[in-house]
C-alpha cells in the first residue's frame, strides 16, 4: 500500500472512531461484555438453539423448545442494554456501508 493511500486510509479510521454513533456502540459493546446475567442468557439461548437443530434433525417433537427458546429470547431482545446495543450497531453498520459505498462512487469516477 503507498503512502497516500495508507495515510487516507488512517485518516479514515481516525474519523470514524470520533464517531459519537460509534463511540456510543463501542461502549455499549463493553457493557454486554461485562454484563454477565446477559452473558448466559445469550450462552443459554445458544445452547437451546442447538437442542431444537438436534430435536429436529432426529424427528423429535421440538415445540416446548421452541417456546422456551423464544420466550427467553424475548427477555433477551427487550433488555434495555440489548436493545440498544443493537439499535447502535445498526446505526454504526449503515455509516460503514455509506462510507464504502461513497468510497466506491469515487474510486469509479476515477477510473
Amino acid at each position: 500500500m503507498n503512502k497516500d493511500v495508507h495515510e487516507k486510509a488512517m485518516a479514515l479510521h481516525q474519523w470514524i472512531v470520533e464517531q459519537e454513533v460509534v463511540q456510543e456502540y463501542q461502549k455499549y459493546e463493553q457493557l454486554m461484555i461485562s454484563h454477565q446475567e446477559l452473558k448466559d442468557l445469550e450462552e443459554t439461548l445458544k445452547q437451546l438453539q442447538q437442542k431444537i437443530v438436534q430435536a429436529k434433525h432426529t424427528q423429535l417433537d421440538c415445540c416446548e423448545l421452541i417456546q422456551e427458546y423464544e420466550a427467553k429470547k424475548k427477555v433477551f431482545d427487550h433488555h434495555p442494554l440489548v436493545y440498544n446495543y443493537l439499535l447502535l450497531k445498526e446505526e454504526v453498520n449503515t455509516l460503514l456501508h455509506q462510507i464504502q459505498e461513497d468510497i466506491n462512487l469515487e474510486l469509479k469516477k476515477k477510473s
